[in-house]
């Protein structure tokens, strides 16, 4: 019964899966793109004193390079000349990991746990510090948001 399925499809891989042509046409070359989704930080809130600090786009951007159970890397471009705004983190790249604990992502940055993961959408993205693996729910940490913009390479 399996090798009535197998034959037709063989004869379809053989007939369009192969070229007959072996010249090296490069006219006919696609040239590829790709996509990378930069995240941009546009407002820092919360703390002990209730910041509430706006971002233009382009001045803190991290890209994360993570597979598919969350384990990666993200480099951030910090371009905050002003010390004494919270940011989050300065120019580098730091292995990340994002492990779900009882429905909930935390982001872990160089092992350490950063925040919570608040249901990231298409275009946004929030990181709460006041979410932690452990299930508590502090008042006094930092709440970033971060918009997306998508980059096309070719």
């Amino acid at each position: 019964m399996k090798i009535k399925f197998l034959i037709p499809i063989t004869f379809l891989f053989l007939c369009f899966g192969c070229s007959v042509d072996s010249n090296d046409n490069t006219q006919d070359f696609k040239q590829e793109t790709a996509q990378i989704f930069q995240w941009h930080l546009i407002n820092v809130s919360g703390g002990f004193v209730g910041v509430d600090i706006d971002y233009d786009m382009d001045t803190i951007i991290w890209v994360f390079n993570v597979d598919s159970v969350g384990s990666g890397s993200i480099e951030i471009q910090n371009n905050n000349t002003d010390d004494t705004l919270e940011d989050a983190f300065d120019t580098g790249v730091y292995s990340v990991s994002i492990p779900v604990y009882d429905a909930q992502s935390i982001l872990f940055v160089n092992g350490d746990e950063f925040a919570g993961v608040l249901t990231p959408t298409d275009d946004d993205l929030v990181l709460n510090t006041n979410i932690t693996s452990r299930g508590n729910i502090g008042s006094d940490g930092f709440v970033y948001t971060f918009k997306r913009k998508v980059i096309i390479v070719n």
